[in-house]
C-alpha cells in the first residue's frame, strides 16, 4: 500500500507539472497534500531523472524525459489524428477555430488536443493539452451532459470557479442546460472560457455510447450570427458522427454508458 501511494503521488506530480509549469514546491505540496519539504524532496527526485528541470530555486517545469514521453505518446494518439481533416474542413468552411477536447472521465476534467484555425487574421490562440474542470464550455458541457446523475452532481460541486465574465456557477443553469444538450446534441455557450466569445461544441461517442470527446467551433462575439447557429449546429453533428464512426464509436449517447 506505500508503494501504490507514493507512486500515486508521483503520478499526481507529473500531471501538476503538466498543467501548472513552472510548478512551485509551496503549489507541489498544495496539490499533493503533503508537507513543503515532502514536495521539495519528490521534485528534485524527478529532476534527477530530467523528469522535472529546475529553473529557480523552489520552482520546476517539464524535463527533457517528459518531453519525449510525451512527444512520443503524443503521435500514437488517434482521436487528434483522425480529427484533424474534419476540425480542417470545419475551419475552412465556417472561418472560425475548430476545436477536439478530450474527456478526462475519471477526474471530471478535459483537454483541448488539437486546433485548426482559419486564415482570417483575427482567430484565437488554444493552449492545447491543459487539463481543466468538465463544468464551463461548450467542448465540456457536450461531453459532461451524457456523465452518470452522480458525475455531473460531482463536477458542479468540485467547480468554485466563476466563468470568463466573472459570473458564478449556477447549479441549476447547468442542469436545464444539460437536458437541452441531450436533446439537442449540440452546445452553445457565451463567454464561457473566454469573454466576448461564443463556444458550440457537438460530443462523440465511443462503442458503448459513452462519450469520449467533444469537436466544436469558438467563435467572437462580433462575428456571432444566430442565423448561422442551426446551420453550424448541424455541422458540427454530422462532423462528430463521422468522427465517431472513424473511432469504431456509435452516432448517439445509450442509458446507463
Amino acid at each position: 500500500m506505500a508503494d501504490t501511494g507514493a507512486i500515486s503521488r508521483v503520478l499526481r506530480l507529473l500531471s501538476l507539472l503538466g498543467d501548472r509549469a513552472p510548478l512551485s514546491t509551496r503549489d507541489a505540496a498544495t496539490g499533493l497534500g503533503l508537507p513543503p519539504s515532502t514536495a521539495h524532496r519528490l521534485l528534485r527526485r524527478l529532476a534527477e531523472g530530467e523528469f522535472a528541470t529546475q529553473t529557480e530555486p523552489g520552482a520546476f517545469i517539464p524535463g527533457p524525459e517528459l518531453f519525449r514521453i510525451s512527444g512520443r505518446l503524443a503521435g500514437q494518439d488517434p482521436y487528434p489524428r483522425i480529427a484533424q481533416p474534419l476540425l480542417e474542413a470545419l475551419a475552412s468552411r465556417f472561418d472560425e477555430t475548430a476545436l477536439l477536447a478530450v474527456l478526462e472521465r475519471r477526474a471530471l476534467r478535459m483537454y483541448v488536443a488539437r486546433s485548426a484555425a482559419p486564415p482570417d487574421p483575427m482567430r484565437y490562440v488554444i493552449e492545447l493539452n491543459r487539463s481543466v474542470p468538465l463544468v464551463w464550455g461548450a467542448l465540456a458541457r457536450a461531453m459532461l451532459a451524457f456523465l452518470s446523475a452522480d458525475e455531473i452532481a460531482a463536477a458542479i460541486a468540485g467547480c468554485d470557479m466563476p466563468n470568463a465574465s466573472g459570473a458564478p456557477l449556477d447549479p441549476d443553469e447547468v442542469q436545464a442546460d444539460l437536458a437541452a444538450i441531450r436533446r439537442d446534441l449540440v452546445c452553445v455557450t457565451h463567454a464561457h472560457r473566454t469573454r466576448h466569445s461564443v463556444g458550440i461544441a457537438a460530443p462523440v461517442f465511443d462503442a458503448r455510447g459513452a462519450p469520449i470527446c467533444s469537436i466544436g467551433l469558438q467563435i467572437p462575439d462580433f462575428r456571432h450570427d444566430p442565423a448561422q447557429m442551426p446551420i453550424i449546429a448541424t455541422a458540427l453533428r454530422e462532423a462528430a458522427a463521422v468522427l465517431a464512426q472513424r473511432l469504431g464509436g456509435a452516432a448517439s449517447a445509450r442509458a446507463g454508458a
